[in-house]
């Protein structure tokens, strides 16, 4: 009797392995945590799907992230992007717990700009 062989997870280049790591998911966007991840400064990022392409070899778009700061507020970034008057800018905000951090990231997924705390 023979096993079935699986490929390994990096002969599959359709998606990286993000396992558990995927906080919040509607189809389009992905808000995916990097607790963890050696070398990472982020905790989490802001991710879009898209074609994939050689810029974007697993067709994700990364769109903003957010980290700790050293006082204990939360900063999170989002590349707002599009062709319009927006396009390319960034907007940040600080937050004073990560919740509110995540919170703010998720909901500016489909808006140009965070809504900034303090």
């Amino acid at each position: 009797m023979s096993n079935p062989q699986h490929p390994a997870e990096s002969e599959l280049p359709d998606h990286p392995n993000l396992g558990d790591r995927v906080v919040q998911d509607d189809g389009e966007y992905m808000l995916v945590s990097l607790v963890g991840v050696p070398g990472s400064k982020a905790k989490g990022l802001l991710l879009r799907r898209m074609s994939r392409s050689s810029r974007s070899p697993y067709g994700l778009e990364c769109l903003g992230h957010h980290l700790l700061l050293a006082d204990g507020k939360w900063y999170a970034s989002r590349i707002v992007g599009g062709d319009g008057e927006h396009a390319k800018k960034t907007t940040t905000g600080i937050f004073q717990t990560e919740l509110d951090a995540l919170v703010n990231l998720w909901a500016s997924r489909r808006s140009p700009g965070l809504a900034l705390m303090v």
